[in-house]
């Protein structure tokens, strides 16, 4: 497959993200039906639901939590619109250096507490989702290897 190909993969599953943080900090649900929830409350509360006071506090969290994450991809969205194309090792290094960062942590953090359902739910997907990314690295130059620039310009 050509990069261009997959920049624009990057760039429509980045909209879809953020979409989805949109629908997260909307709704103050991960999924319309409550699978998450299900598994969160069988995790933390040994229940099948979970109580309207969590479910309240848990709404409120996923505000600035699906405001953050439709930032993001916009910004993930807008590097992969602009400096994929000129193959800018840097916007390569920053999607994936940042992706993989939030994996570990995210992932680490999640199997500390007993959330595998995270892990499983969200975190899969999301690797299965931008691993073919991580296979353009050699499409992307340095800013000395780019055309125009000197050794003495790149440091």
């Amino acid at each position: 497959m050509t990069l261009l190909f997959w920049t624009r993969y990057l760039q429509a599953i980045s909209l879809l993200f953020a979409a989805l943080g949109a629908f997260w900090a909307v709704t103050g649900s991960f999924d319309p039906f409550g699978v998450w929830d299900s598994a969160f409350a069988r995790a933390f509360y040994n229940a099948p639901t979970l109580s309207s006071d969590v479910a309240r506090a848990k709404e409120f969290i996923l505000a600035p939590f699906g405001a953050t994450a439709a930032g993001y991809f916009l910004l993930q969205f807008f590097i992969a619109k602009h400096a994929f194309p000129t193959r800018e090792r840097w916007a390569y290094q920053a999607v994936v250096v940042s992706f993989l960062f939030w994996f570990l942590l995210d992932s680490s953090m999640s199997a500390l507490h007993g959330a595998y359902f995270n892990i499983l739910f969200a975190n899969v997907p999301s690797l299965f989702a931008m691993l073919p990314v991580f296979f353009l690295r050699g499409h992307f130059r340095s800013r000395a290897d780019q055309p125009g620039h000197s050794v003495a310009e790149s440091e």
